[in-house]
């Protein structure tokens, strides 16, 4: 890789560990919305899957809800590993720039959504039938686009869930999802050495970011902060859907 991408990639899992810093999720598509401005997403994906696991393992285990929630939703994490082999399936075999505007409407729907403040309501009656839609749809969207967990971030929202179980609920979420996403991409012969190294590189600017983000948390009002990032990423959308029309 040429000087310029590898510095766009560091800078792309620094703002992602920002973001997850201060907010507690985000950093698999804050990096991969702004490195498919430099990468195709072929390229751009298997680099997550080193900082999403190492950064989820602790967010999965801690907080004394883990076999609940496994428990619970069960059939969404199943699903979503059927999923994300599906996706994987589809990335390496569909012409890249459907794959750039499906990340760039995905990108561009879920700012419109946090900007306008959109919450849906569901009951835990609904997890039978609405849980393992929910996990296969998020599996496709990971294995296709890398955007890691969007409607099950809304579906837990959604719910109600206190933030501590919310935070816990997305870490086992994002753990599961991004090892099958490893095993998955090593299936398709996407996840090389070369990129294994880079995407264990990444992990010290999500790190970095991390702290950075941790940091700031008390310092920075996180409702302005998440309405510029909304912003951004909003922006971020339009061009990734610009450039997979022209």
């Amino acid at each position: 890789m040429e000087l310029y991408v590898l510095v766009t990639v560091g800078i792309a899992f620094f703002c992602g560990g920002v973001v997850k810093g201060i907010t507690g999720l985000g950093l698999p598509l804050t990096a991969i919305a702004l490195m498919s401005i430099v990468l195709d997403l072929q390229v751009a994906i298997p680099l997550l899957i080193i900082p999403i696991i190492a950064t989820n393992i602790m967010q999965a285990f801690q907080g004394g809800y883990f076999v609940e929630l496994m428990r619970k939703f069960w059939p969404m994490l199943i699903t979503a590993a059927i999923g994300v082999f599906a996706g994987t399936y589809m990335l390496y075999r569909l012409d890249s720039s459907y794959l750039l505007i499906a990340l760039g409407v995905i990108v561009f729907l879920y700012s419109i959504n946090n900007l306008c403040a959109v919450r849906l309501h569901c009951t835990e009656k609904t997890l039978p039938l609405v849980s393992p839609a929910v996990g296969f749809l998020s599996g496709i969207l990971a294995g296709t686009t890398g955007s890691i967990g969007i409607p099950v971030v809304i579906y837990f929202q959604a719910l109600g869930m206190t933030k501590n179980l919310f935070v816990q609920a997305l870490g086992v979420q994002f753990l599961i999802t991004g090892t099958f996403l490893a095993l998955s991409l090593i299936r398709e012969g996407g996840f090389s050495l070369q990129y294994a190294i880079i995407s264990a590189l990444a992990l010290i600017p999500s790190v970095l970011g991390m702290l950075a983000g941790k940091s700031l948390r008390d310092k920075v009002s996180e409702e302005k902060f998440r309405t510029w990032l909304y912003i951004l990423l909003l922006l971020i959308g339009l061009n990734l859907i610009r450039k997979g029309l022209f």
